[in-house]
């Protein structure tokens, strides 16, 4: 699933909850929820290198997104931590295949392998664009209205 979709269904999250755990966790898992829909990704193994230019547009909209519908809210510190809850897999799988963890797990520690190994298993994914949008659209549409209509 897209960043920006993980920052964007996180937020409601991050305006519930005012602990800042509390919003970090409930995201966390809110990605692996996420994760089980249908959804269309960028997929490194797919380019020759890593597509860091990809996915600074997808991480960078996504908190673009973000400050439009929450403006200085999104800085407060249960959204912040909302934001890096619900991307944080992501981030430490992108640290994982940048760092060659695919080819040598072992270089990881196995708890870790563990994660990967779990959120890589929950994955349903398409290769269809279309289709896999249409349902991260269907999923954040309703979190950004949530948020909207929270703060």
């Amino acid at each position: 699933m897209l960043s920006a979709t993980h920052t964007i269904i996180s937020l409601p999250l991050g305006i519930l909850f005012e602990n800042p755990l509390l919003a970090a966790a409930s995201a966390l898992l809110a990605h692996f929820a996420a994760d089980r829909l249908l959804h269309w990704n960028i997929y490194p193994q797919d380019y020759a290198r890593f597509p860091y230019g990809l996915v600074a547009v997808d991480v960078f909209g996504g908190l673009a997104a973000a400050a439009l519908l929450l403006g200085d809210s999104i800085l407060s510190p249960p959204v912040l931590a909302a934001v890096l809850g619900g991307n944080l897999p992501d981030i430490l799988h992108a640290l994982w295949i940048i760092s060659g963890g695919e080819r040598r797990p072992e270089r990881w520690p196995a708890a870790f392998q563990s994660l990967f190994a779990f959120h890589h298993r929950i994955q349903r994914e398409t290769r269809q664009v279309a289709k896999g949008l249409l349902w991260q659209v269907a999923l954040a549409a309703p979190a950004a209205a949530a948020a909207l209509w929270l703060q």
